[in-house]
């Protein structure tokens, strides 16, 4: 079974690749770049260049490998890929439609507006969210109270937030995303409470596989990425995330964010509907997501999954970053480091992605992603 994996510059595609090479037969990474993170691994039999120039030219470019190297199945990981999968899914020469849900059930996912009506229907717990006109008035964002997060509309932008704190503050972040996107900001109410998240595999339409986690460390530390992270099972957590993906008759990969206020209650923050970040920490728990899919698109074979709480940190990708951004934060995270009881995504086998990672924690801040 000759398997294609996209975005080989994220760490969570080296996740996916080491994931399922062990039960296919070939493993090929797609990049932007000629070596990427994924590409570099001992376990990638090749690597591809397609540029994402627009989503109809990526999509012929990934079908040309596919064609050309007889890779019979493609897992989307990017929220950029994913969302263009799903879109051209009919246009594609392999078969994606067993990973990923209906088109409309996507556009909802990756609207977080929408998101935020779907949550609101079910009596899903959210913060109070206000749609922007970038070249209207801002009243009823103000009369949310400060401080408040400005976002960005949709899923598949490149992440931006920004706290503001004065009428003013908010003018100038949402001119600021107006020169940058097409799409219209959101402004939410700031809830003081942890990130936290509810993680499933959905195939045939059921829920395969759940958990969800605590996040211990972000990057940046005001609200970021997971940088370390505890696997946890949460009740209330499935209770809404479960509500909400089922609604969508969800299927394929899928992380439901949320965000405690301050009675300690989540209120739900979007809908990831991708691979995530802290993937590792999932595969490390017992849930082997990635190879669970190659396995159920071979045979439709359904995983039994045997859940163990796990703690798991990514010290080039996010956790020193951390430190360096909150030094008294790095006894702890020196303690990560050396604890056999903390995961790691770095791995002595098979090394040379974590030089790319590295290279590319150092360049990003430069480049402004």
């Amino acid at each position: 079974m000759e398997v294609l994996i996209t975005d080989g510059m994220m760490k969570k595609s080296l996740s996916v690749l080491r994931s399922v090479a062990p039960v296919a037969s070939r493993t090929g990474v797609v990049s932007s770049y000629r070596r990427s993170m994924a590409g570099m691994s001992r376990f990638a039999d090749g690597q591809h260049r397609v540029r994402r120039t627009s989503p109809g030219a990526y999509v012929d470019g990934v079908n040309e490998v596919i064609d050309r190297f007889g890779y019979g199945y493609v897992l989307p990981v990017g929220g950029w890929t994913t969302n263009v999968f799903s879109e051209y899914r009919d246009s594609l020469a392999a078969p994606v439609d067993d990973v990923l849900p209906s088109r409309d059930s996507m556009r909802i996912a990756q609207d977080k507006w929408r998101s935020y009506l779907l949550a609101r229907a079910l009596e899903v717990p959210a913060p109070e969210t206000v749609k922007l006109d970038p070249a209207g008035s801002l009243s009823d964002a103000a009369d949310l109270g400060f401080p408040i997060v400005v976002k960005a509309g949709t899923e598949s932008v490149p992440r931006y937030v920004e706290y503001v704190s004065s009428e003013t503050e908010l003018r100038a972040a949402v001119d600021d995303y107006a020169e940058r996107y097409a799409d219209s900001p959101l402004a939410q109410e700031y809830l003081p409470g942890e990130g936290c998240g509810f993680f499933a595999l959905y195939l045939g339409g059921e829920p395969a596989g759940t958990y969800s986690h605590r996040r211990i460390r972000e990057f940046p530390p005001t609200g970021g990425k997971s940088a370390c992270a505890e696997s946890i099972t949460d009740e209330t957590l499935t209770e809404y995330g479960t509500q909400i993906l089922d609604a969508l008759g969800w299927n394929g990969p899928v992380m439901v964010e949320f965000k405690r206020d301050a009675s300690g209650t989540p209120n739900l923050i979007e809908i990831n509907p991708k691979f995530w970040g802290s993937l590792d920490l999932a595969i490390a728990s017992g849930l082997d997501f990635p190879a669970a899919m190659v396995r159920y698109l071979r045979d439709g074979t359904r995983p039994d999954f045997s859940f163990s709480s796990r703690r798991f940190h990514w010290p080039l990708s996010g956790d020193i970053q951390h430190a360096v951004a909150r030094p008294d934060s790095t006894p702890a995270v020196a303690g990560d480091l050396v604890s056999a009881r903390t995961g790691t995504n770095l791995s002595a086998s098979d090394p040379l992605p974590h030089l790319v990672e590295g290279a590319k924690a150092v360049v990003s801040p430069f480049l402004g992603s």
